[in-house]
């Protein structure tokens, strides 16, 4: 049999807090896709297209991460499906759902067993549970799966691709020209990369890779704290520290130039980094410099060279799993002078700044445009009223899914539909691309335009919409078929449908409860602050003074920080129940 053309496909799983639930759930639903791909081309009857998809690398960014992480371990593992209206599967056959949805909750986050006999407040949350996550999450069910839609070409192992920010950060330098001997200009680079390939049995001379079957193994160690730092969101998660080779940094890093040829080539860091020994430093959020890691990805798939986003030449793409691409509504500006509202709008503009990127997410929607592709969230209400929230992870800057299971559960399932709908509608080829010469495919495998489409759309339901067609990089459109690249079979495009039984439930947050959870949790990190962290400060005041500083300190703290979490997780589940009105589900 002659060797099939192959599309590769890099995914990136954007930084996501809560909703990491839902990037879980399009992770749940595409590695299910591959399969059923696969299984249903080499049956008799098939009249689709023959090619072969392969997926070389995975990468993300905080809790896209962290999902990342969790999805390349059952990349090579079973894993059981998530229904609507049906009881979850076992905990060690899926961790996707178990780790997003069963096993985070704000009550555990709210723990103050990290605390206890600290020598200083390390974050606002407790970040144990992550390490309690963490370690199930390689409790997987079931014999290692060799699936043939993983790697490139004799490569069966999977690229994973994990950004880090740097607290000590790297520093570069470049003499400046007339300034003098010894005269440099100094910058410090604090975005980070850890890489990982994972394979199963015995990698070839001289390629190393972290065997899936011996996960206990102790090189896995750095896999594991790479994780629990991608995710460690700044102040609300504490920070990881990092051990590694120096040497990483000439084979996995951010900084770099484009050659004459185009090709991306690193740059070594100044001759104060030494990279031939061990470096050591605390990690936190890779979302906070770099949250959609494209390019990471999207190198690996170049070899570092330019990338080929024209329909009838792409061989490879990018998709991001984006929970929330930067859709903003421009608020309030909520910085009146004060330095009270200044810095922690400095804090988050900082942020936002970091992660601009307006031209990577134009290239993911512009529809002439192959080589990136977009996952996110959509949904409608059955009453037709516009919604707020795409998703119930997204009130409370995004940390809304911790509130209550019933909204990650709503969240993964809403992954897994509209990662249905982008394989069916959009993730698409022109006919003149090669990847389908020598295919005969039946005009059935034409992909419809459903833009206009309201509703779910059964196999075969589809014959009432027209074609849609190529779009040309001047807007125009050409009369040139689109096929699917992961083809869905029919039984894998029976709606996905999210019924009144999956639907959030704000009404069932017991704000009774969790107000004391939180009270808890602040007197805990308050007394922590002020009796260790700021001792010193009270102590120097002399014994009654610092005594009496220290506990009005504490009162008015905890006061403070009571109060105003209690109105603002209160305004949050009453902006969700008007989002996710009770008797009314999501549209089907």
């Amino acid at each position: 049999m002659p060797e099939r053309p192959v599309f590769e496909v890099g995914l990136v799983l954007a930084g996501a807090i809560s909703a990491g639930c839902y990037s879980a759930g399009v992770m749940d639903f595409l590695i299910e896709a591959l399969d059923g791909y696969y299984a249903a081309r080499d049956a008799p009857g098939w009249d689709g297209p023959t090619h072969d998809v392969r997926v070389p690398v995975l990468a993300g960014a905080s809790a896209g991460g962290m999902t990342a992480g969790m999805a390349a371990l059952h990349m090579f593992r079973g894993l059981d499906h998530v229904r609507p209206a049906e009881p979850p599967p076992p905990e060690p056959r899926n961790r996707l759902y178990a780790s997003w949805v069963r096993e985070i909750a704000i009550e555990r986050l709210l723990e103050t067993r990290d605390l206890d006999g600290t020598s200083g407040l390390k974050s606002v949350l407790c970040s144990a549970v992550l390490d309690d996550i963490l370690g199930s999450a390689f409790a997987i069910e079931g014999p290692p799966v060799r699936r043939p839609w993983i790697g490139r070409g004799e490569r069966d192992g999977l690229r994973v691709m994990l950004t880090l920010t740097n607290l000590r950060g790297v520093p570069y330098s470049f003499d400046l020209v007339g300034a003098g001997t010894n005269r440099a200009f100094g910058m410090t680079n604090h975005a980070d990369v850890a890489s990982f390939e994972l394979g199963s049995g015995a990698p070839r001379a001289g390629d190393p890779w972290l065997d899936v079957t011996r996960t206990d193994d102790p090189a896995w160690d750095f896999f594991k704290v790479a994780a629990l730092a991608t995710g460690a969101f700044p102040v609300g998660l504490a920070p990881r520290r990092v051990s590694r080779p120096g040497s990483d940094l000439l084979a996995w890093s951010t900084v770099g130039r484009d050659g004459a040829d185009g090709r991306f080539t690193i740059i070594a860091p100044d001759e104060r980094y030494d990279v031939k020994a061990i470096a050591r430093y605390w990690a936190v959020d890779g979302g906070t410099i770099d949250n959609e890691p494209l390019e990471q990805a999207r190198r690996y798939l170049t070899n570092g060279y330019p990338d080929e986003p024209a329909g009838d030449k792409a061989r490879r793409s990018v998709v991001l799993i984006a929970p929330f691409p930067n859709y903003q509504a421009l608020p309030a500006d909520p910085v009146t002078g004060t330095l009270a509202t200044a810095l922690p709008g400095l804090f988050s503009a900082l942020i936002n700044q970091a992660r601009f990127k307006p031209e990577e997410l134009a290239r993911a929607h512009d529809g002439s445009d192959f080589s990136r592709f977009i996952v996110s969230p959509v949904r409608q209400r059955a009453d037709g009223k516009p919604i707020v929230f795409p998703i119930a992870s997204g009130a409370l800057g995004g940390f809304s899914g911790f509130l209550h299971e019933s909204f990650r559960r709503h969240d993964y399932l809403l992954g897994r539909r509209n990662a249905q709908a982008f394989l069916r509608w959009n993730f698409v080829l022109p006919g003149t691309n090669g990847l389908f010469d020598g295919a005969t495919i039946a005009e059935s495998w034409r992909v419809r335009d459903a833009s206009k489409a309201t509703g779910s759309i059964a196999p075969g339901g589809e014959r009432g919409l027209g074609f849609r067609t190529l779009v040309l990089p001047d807007g125009s459109q050409a009369d040139v078929p689109l096929y699917p690249i992961i083809p869905l079979t029919p039984k894998l495009q029976e709606p996905i449908e999210i019924g009144e039984a999956d639907r959030p439930r704000p009404e069932d947050v017991r704000q009774d409860l969790l107000r004391g959870d939180l009270r808890q949790r602040i007197e805990k990190v308050v007394s922590t602050l002020v009796d260790i962290d700021f001792r010193k400060e009270t102590d120097d005041m002399g014994l009654i003074l610092g005594y009496l500083a220290r506990r009005g300190a504490k009162t008015f703290g905890v006061g403070v920080a009571s109060r105003k979490a209690d109105r603002v997780v209160a305004a949050t589940i009453e902006a969700l129940k008007a989002d996710f009105p009770r008797g009314i589900a999501d549209a089907p």
